[in-house]
């Protein structure tokens, strides 16, 4: 059976070689055209002989998602890409956010998600199939194709939890990050999770081996957005078995570690967790590592082109700017970096926690307005 090139690593490539009985250095010369060139045919490889082009075809395929659709926002220029796997024919969607200098991909790890957060459109399609290494960093080769340049960042905050395909992600850093292709910088790379005990410090002591050095300035983010333990049951379900001070601990862990900041994610529900109490917990969680917190405008969900998602735990929720700041200004009292991060994308459902890989019309009334 053919196997995917793209899923290797370049130190796994090397192996195939060898094990096709070809010198170690033709890993490299393939390699570059693959995730340098972006080659997408063997017979367009260049460099290669003729016999070595045969046994690839003969062993290998070149493996990747395939673009159905393309939303461009009327708001703010960001792109949204609708992928389907070539398998399962599952879908899954990227996002693009420019930026002044800054372009930044936002990648899925998984179709789908088992997470199942209740803010979330992905969680509520539910869990569909973890995405391979090549389906991972696919999405990147084919938006900077489209666009005529690599991204300067990468995050992985798409669908799916990408700690809940740790082997997989991990594959695609290495990939992203080898200098032999897009040769990304680890320090331009985020890696969002909503807290798995176990694997943040599984995740701490990977990036710090030796041989996976290129990835060992990785940022991490977590989806924290409560700090209250039975709220964050309720918004969360799996955080039953992830409690908070464990999670805290790992981060702590990673920290030490790694030498890396962290970031905390925090949507903001309105009268749910802006509280005093949810104010000063946050402000000494921040004091135990060096850390920032982004906080997030709620966007509602359509998914399913049903009403959108107005109210959580019997509450119904405003979008008001002027609430927001407040919130964000009492956090910098007590001295707490802390920013509002812009809503991208939301008239294409492109924004946090908009992702469901569906093929949405533009509509503007479900767009997000401050009031």
């Amino acid at each position: 059976m053919k196997k995917n090139i793209l899923d290797f690593t370049y130190k796994e490539l090397e192996r195939e070689m060898l094990e096709l009985n070809e010198k170690r250095f033709r890993a490299s010369q393939i390699f570059l055209q693959l995730h340098k060139k972006n080659r997408l045919r063997f017979e367009d490889f260049k460099t290669i002989p003729k016999e070595l082009i045969l046994k690839l075809d003969n062993h290998f395929f070149i493996g990747t998602l395939n673009l159905l659709d393309i939303k461009n926002s009327s708001l703010d220029g960001t792109i949204k890409f609708l992928f389907e796997t070539p398998d399962t024919k599952d879908k899954i969607e990227s996002v693009l956010i420019s930026e002044k200098e800054r372009r930044t991909i936002c990648v899925s790890t998984q179709a789908g998600c088992n997470v199942g957060c209740e803010f979330c459109a992905s969680g509520k399609i539910g869990f569909k199939k973890n995405l391979s290494p090549a389906e991972i960093i696919s999405q990147v080769y084919s938006i900077s194709s489209y666009i005529g340049e690599a991204p300067t960042n990468i995050v992985y905050m798409g669908m799916g939890e990408p700690l809940l395909n740790y082997e997989n992600v991990i594959k695609s850093l290495i990939i992203l990050t080898d200098e032999n292709g897009l040769g990304i910088s680890s320090k331009k790379i985020t890696v969002s999770t909503i807290g798995l005990v176990g694997k943040i410090k599984k995740l701490s002591d990977d990036l710090c081996v030796y041989e996976n050095r290129k990835i060992k300035n990785i940022k991490l983010a977590l989806s924290l957005h409560t700090t209250d333990k039975g709220l964050r049951e309720k918004m969360i379900p799996i955080s039953n078995k992830n409690p908070l001070p464990k999670i805290y601990e790992e981060l702590n862990y990673f920290y030490k570690k790694t030498k890396n900041k962290i970031t905390f994610e925090y949507i903001y529900f309105e009268g749910l967790n802006d509280t005093e109490n949810d104010i000063k917990r946050l402000a000494r969680i921040t004091k135990m590592f060096p850390c920032n917190i982004n906080v997030i405008p709620f966007h509602p969900i359509d998914f399913q082109l049903n009403e959108p998602l107005k109210k959580f735990n019997g509450k119904e929720f405003s979008l008001s700017k002027n609430k927001i700041i407040d919130f964000i200004d009492r956090l910098k009292i007590l001295n707490v970096i802390v920013n509002l991060r812009n809503s991208s994308g939301v008239d294409i459902y492109a924004a946090c926690g908009q992702l469901a890989g569906k093929n949405f019309q533009n509509k503007q009334k479900n767009s997000l307005i401050y009031v």
